[in-house]
Formats: C-alpha cells, structure tokens, sequence
C-alpha cells in the first residue's frame, strides 16, 4: 500500500491509508516528498503544543510555501503573540455572534436565487432541476460574510471572489495568473485600508487599523496578509466544509432525519462533521531541533505533516471513531489545531456551517447529489469540492419544520 497520504485530498475514502499509518507506521517517512507523517491523535497534539520546535515560520503546507505578507499561520513565539493579540480582538465570540444575522441574510439571498427556475445552468423535468449547489452555494457564502467582515463593498464581491480563486486554485502552471490576482487584490486593498484610516466604519479593518487597550494597530503588510489568510483559509475551508456536509448528510440519511427533526443538534453535528471529514486533511513544521518519536529520531530542519484527518479518528480516543454520529458527546478533534494556532476564525466558521445547513435544509430537505459527477478539488492540505451537483424538487422554498 502507496502511505503517502497527499494525494488522498481528492480520494472517495482515504481513511484504510490514514488507519494504516496510524497503527502500523505512526512516524512514516515519504521519501519523495522529504516529509515526514504524523497521524496519531497524541503525537500530533504534542507537536502542535510544541511551536518552539515544531516551527510554522517555514510554511504550513507540505511543499514549504511561506506567502509574501507574513501572517499569524507561519509566525512563531514571540512574534506570534503579538500579532494574536492585536488580530483577536476582531475574532471575539460575541462579535462573530453578531454576524449571524448578516449570516443568515447572504445564506437566504443564494439559495433564492440557485432555487429560482431561470437559474443558470440548471437541468431537468418538471419534477425536479438540477443546480450546482458548489457554484450557486457553499462557495459564495464564505466570500460574502469575509467581504462584509471586512468591509468590501457589495459591488466589489465579483473582484473579491475572482482573485480568491485566482490564489486559492492556482498551479505551478499558471503563475502569472496568481501574480496578477495578489496584485490586484493589494491594490484594491490598499485604498481601502486609505479610506478606512480617513473615515473608519464598523468594520474589521477600520478595528484593526487603530489601537485601542486589547491591541495595537496593525501595519499596512501585517493587515494584508491578515486579509489573505482570511480570503484563502476563511473561506475556503468553510466552502469545503459545508460541502463536505451534504455529502455525509446524503451518506447518513437518519442523521439528515434528525437534524430536520430537530435542528437544535447542529451544533453537534458541525462538530462530528469536522472530525469525520475535515475540511483541512492537515498541515505541517518545520523542526528546530533533533526530535525522538516512537524511537525513531527526526533531524533538526526535517519537514513534518500532522494529518490531523487520522487523528480525528484515532480509537485511542474516540470511540466507535469510522462510525458518524451527531450526538457524540466528547468530541475534542484537531479540526481547528490547538493552542497557540487554534484556528481564529472558528466561531465564525462555525455559524457559517451552523446557518448554511440550516437554510439549506429548510429549503431542500430532500435533495440528492449526483455522486457520479461530483468533482474534488486537487490540493495537498485541503478536501474538499469544485462542483456538486445537486437534484433538487421543483416545489422548494418551505420549511417542512413544526
């Protein structure tokens, strides 16, 4: 068996190769790729502990790839703590909270118009159209709530999601492509944060350009890459991870059953979502020093992968873990990392899961993907979707809810 597991991003089922590195080779060197494999829950959650020698300043992805603006993803104590500190006061729960609203508006505005029949691209008999819930749907929703965290205006939304994908989906290939889109992103920024520092709005922007007692302003570089990382690891992994849910919900139809029956379970079942298939397979150091694990000895500057997708299902820590349960109680994956890289963005994350299955499910409970002609997207890190078309019954738009 090939235990490589980077190119299992895009498999139907990569866990019987996850498994077997978990239990059969839980330090497993990939001689091509220079990297070595971490994919028990424990060793992965020491690493994580451990920034000082499991360093982020090297890239967090396999191939190395450190991006232009520096961000809080690929800095180290104690730079790190400085940024956090000035980045998480726009983070906080009670102001992610406040966003639902916003949330729950964009969520209600696509889905009217992937439902309505003059939708484009749509197929089908009376009974029933089929639409591409990826374009129409889970990949617009993220762009549209970082748009209004930011304050990008509505009309920009087009450029906004363009170069997102442009920087998101772009190939060795094509570099020029991803060249152009930075640029036309930084310059567009750029004006913003000009504007923002003359007339400041309620925005994240206007916050994080000014200090205040929770933190200092953030400079013109620290505030791009923030914008970046938001544009790129804010809304993509929330585009696969929404995706990611209609096919488990499809797979595991009495889990669908319960959520109509009673919504209140979202919350659990966006939780057992991330663990059983997360949105971000995994992500990877850099050593600083000579590291000992399951007595095999890691060099100083070795590249190291944490899978976190087998550590959410390692048995030393879940029970029944290949079985996919809402209700599941004790629930502590590494979908969000921990500690010091515990992902900013997660409450946030987590009410654009919770609103978008729940609009969606109001207003397609019995949809159906077409699992023949779904397209994954190829990436190193990230598991996700590039088209999911979905049956849908002509007569939507009702909550089938008491």
């Amino acid at each position: 068996m090939d235990l490589d597991p980077i190119p299992l991003t895009i498999a139907d089922d990569p866990h019987p190769t996850y498994a077997a590195l978990r239990e059969t080779a839980p330090v497993h060197f990939v001689p091509d790729r220079e990297l070595f494999v971490l994919s028990r829950h424990a060793d992965i959650l020491a690493a994580i502990k451990n920034p000082e020698t499991f360093s982020s300043a090297k890239g967090v992805v396999p191939s190395g790839f450190v991006p232009e603006k520096r961000t809080l993803i690929v800095l180290d104590p104690p730079d790190h703590g400085t940024m956090r500190q000035a980045v998480m006061r726009a983070f906080t729960p009670r102001r992610m909270a406040a966003m639902e609203e916003r949330v729950r508006g964009f969520a209600c505005e696509l889905l009217d118009a992937l439902f309505t029949p003059s939708s484009p691209g749509e197929s089908g008999q009376e009974s029933e159209r089929i639409v591409d819930a990826f374009e129409g749907y889970t990949d617009p929703l993220p762009i549209y709530v970082i748009a209004e965290l930011l304050g990008v205006d509505a009309a920009e939304r087009a450029m906004f999601k363009r170069c997102g994908d442009a920087i998101v989906y772009a190939t060795d290939s094509d570099p020029d492509l991803l060249l152009k889109a930075q640029l036309e992103l930084t310059d567009y920024l750029a004006e913003v944060f000009n504007e923002r520092r003359k007339e400041p709005r309620d925005d994240l922007i206007s916050l994080l350009l000014e200090s205040s007692d929770e933190g200092r302003a953030l400079s013109n570089d620290e505030l791009l890459g923030l914008c970046f990382l938001l544009l790129v690891a804010g809304t993509e992994t929330t585009t696969s991870a929404l995706g990611n849910a209609l096919l488990l919900l499809q797979h595991n139809p009495e889990s669908r059953a319960q959520l109509l029956k009673d919504p209140t379970l979202l919350p659990s079942a966006i939780e057992e979502i991330l663990r059983f298939d997360p949105p971000v397979q995994g992500l990877s150091r850099s050593l600083t020093r000579p590291v000992e694990i399951h007595d095999q000895m890691l060099p100083a500057g070795a590249r190291v992968h944490l899978l976190y997708a087998a550590a959410n299902r390692d048995p030393r820590v879940f029970e029944n873990p290949d079985r996919f349960d809402i209700t599941r109680k004790t629930n502590p994956h590494l979908s969000f990392g921990f500690g010091i890289h515990f992902c900013l963005g997660a409450s946030l994350a987590r009410l654009e899961l919770k609103v978008g299955l729940d609009e969606w499910l109001r207003r397609a409970p019995t949809y159906e993907l077409l699992l023949d002609e779904l397209t994954r997207l190829p990436s190193d890190t990230n598991r996700g979707f590039s088209r999911l078309p979905v049956r849908l019954p002509i007569q939507l738009g009702n909550d089938i809810r008491p």
